[in-house]
């Protein structure tokens, strides 16, 4: 059996990371500017992090969200204590293809919109929404096309606000990376609409 072409693979082979060195099998060393598609890099194998999820292996890997998992509250407390945001509801997903595909249906669900703000060049993950609002007509299959979803050009204020003029009373979200994740690293945030 092979495995599916998802990416375009590139002739090495990477067998140990630290910090923000990789080295193949080579042994050749690089310098991992790269961090993968779609995470937040906090570097290779740091002690702290591998003793964390080894303690954790040895306790439980996984369990269902439909009992009570300490360490999700614990975060929860963490975060609200660090961002301020006490009455905000913490939602745990495994992707952030996951993450934007429930952030898009809370905000349909919320507004009782249907329409979608994507923009030009953008990519959101590979489940079902979050492919549909991504500009790559490539990995969308015809299951995930939908008229919901409209992209405008990319860092044209203008554009975005000539639409919301026209179709702003339909539009449930807006969807945005700061630096567009095909080309780099990403920030994304969804915003909400009224």
């Amino acid at each position: 059996m092979s495995l599916f072409p998802v990416y375009p693979l590139y002739d090495i082979t990477i067998t140990k990371a630290l910090g923000s060195t990789v080295w193949d099998d080579k042994g050749q060393a690089y310098l991992d500017m790269y961090g993968g598609h779609a995470v937040i890099s906090i570097g290779h194998t740091h002690p702290h992090w591998v003793k964390r999820i080894e303690d954790q292996l040895h306790q439980i890997a996984f369990y269902s969200n439909s009992v009570h998992i300490a360490l999700q509250q614990q975060l929860a407390d963490k975060l609200c204590q660090i961002s301020g945001k006490k009455d905000y509801q913490l939602f745990l997903c495994n992707s952030g293809a996951e993450a934007n595909e429930n952030a898009l249906k809370l905000a349909s669900f919320h507004t009782g919109r249907k329409k979608i703000v994507a923009f030009t060049g953008s990519f959101h993950g590979r489940t079902s929404l979050a492919v549909a609002a991504t500009d790559n007509p490539s990995i969308v299959a015809p299951v995930n096309e939908t008229s919901n979803i409209d992209f405008l050009p990319f860092n044209d204020e203008a554009a975005l606000l000539a639409y919301f003029e026209k179709s702003g009373d339909q539009v449930a979200a807006v969807i945005t990376e700061g630096i567009q994740g095909v080309g780099g690293s990403e920030l994304r945030q969804i915003i909400f609409c009224n």
